[in-house]
């Protein structure tokens, strides 16, 4: 053995020990099994597939717990709504108003219910996180108003279209009435072209039904037209109109509470305190149609309200799902990339003796 062929064989073995020594010190100091893909191209694709995993359980997780205080929100204001409102500044002052004892009071009473539908235009304005809570997919503009119109009467309007006057329901909805322009169009193959204008109730039916579809971990996908799979995404769009109604019914009668509520102050207001007469024959027994169309509507709203509960209660299982799940990836994605301390600790020193 010549002595050049020893000095080789000594500088090979002290360069690999040296290697070891250094790869067991970084191994110690980092607490990972690997610091490169070439050091461990199995398990670095694997723990490559599951970080992946981990952050889009991390964004699911995230939007699971917005869309669930916005609808942990839309349930507390519905909650007002359908007892509060309902109760103390539509039911009770329509029953003393309706109630013979009470004539002198029926003036007041009708402000008080016209304050009442001002109350729950205010509220179906209610914002969470600086958007409108049921403005459906526009959540950067207030949804509701109270609009005065020609007549004298005091209509409500969602988006800006009236959701309960008879007259301009069936009537196109333009963007700007004045110079008529920008109509939603139709198709419609007995109209010229194909197409034509829709009218004010067909855009409210379009409105009802938008769509806000968040990703909290279903599975989200898309069809072949590039649209979300409604089973694998959930729809956080909160129309207000869905639960507080719009249109008429079929006595033409409006269906949502606080056009009643506007309907029965304006009888009210007309009433004659000094002859204790009504403003028209036939205003009582309308008032006593209201009070139970306003009924009907307090049920409806609670409907609703009890149908976001169940939304509300599947958020909280899936935040709970989502929690255990990422938490099933963390410990996987520990057992890959996170070094055993013993077994670390006594490669490092047997490394030491070997250099």
């Amino acid at each position: 053995v010549t002595t050049n062929g020893t000095l080789r064989m000594y500088k090979s073995n002290l360069m690999q020990t040296t290697g070891s020594l250094n790869s067991a010190m970084t191994k110690l100091m980092t607490q990972r099994n690997f610091n490169s893909y070439a050091s461990s191209p199995a398990a670095a694709t694997r723990a490559f597939k599951i970080h992946s995993s981990l952050n889009a359980t991390r964004v699911q997780a995230s939007n699971n717990e917005t869309v669930k205080n916005k609808f942990d929100t839309a349930y507390q204001v519905l909650d007002i709504v359908g007892s509060d409102i309902a109760d103390s500044m539509a039911k009770i002052p329509a029953l003393e108003g309706l109630n013979g004892p009470n004539e002198t009071n029926v003036n007041e009473l009708g402000k008080v219910l016209r304050s009442g539908a001002e109350s729950i235009v205010q509220s179906m304005n209610s914002q969470y996180d600086s958007k409108f809570l049921f403005g459906g997919a526009d959540t950067e503009n207030p949804p509701f108003a109270i609009e005065e119109g020609d007549d004298g009467r005091s209509y409500i309007t969602f988006r800006g279209v009236r959701i309960d006057d008879p007259d301009t329901l069936d009537d196109t909805y333009y963007a700007d009435p004045d110079k008529q322009t920008g109509a939603i169009m139709i198709d419609d193959p007995n109209a010229p072209g194909g197409q034509r204008p829709m009218t004010n109730e067909e855009v409210l039916n379009m409105w009802n039904e938008e769509t806000q579809f968040v990703d909290i971990g279903l599975g989200f996908k898309l069809d072949k037209n590039g649209d979300v799979v409604d089973s694998t995404a959930f729809d956080s769009a909160l129309s207000g109109i869905d639960f507080i109604g719009y249109g008429m019914d079929k006595e033409g009668y409006p269906n949502n509470m606080a056009s009643l509520m506007l309907r029965m102050a304006e009888i009210f207001e007309g009433y004659d305190t000094e002859t204790n007469e009504w403003a028209n024959p036939g205003d009582y027994e309308e008032a006593e149609k209201l009070l139970n169309k306003m009924n009907d509507s307090r049920d409806h709203i609670i409907q609703k309200w009890s149908a976001l509960s169940a939304e509300s209660t599947f958020l909280n299982t899936n935040a709970t799902q989502l929690e255990t799940t990422f938490a099933s990836l963390n410990t996987e994605r520990s057992t890959i990339e996170d070094i055993d301390m013993v077994d670390t600790i006594t490669e490092l020193s047997w490394a030491q003796v070997c250099y």
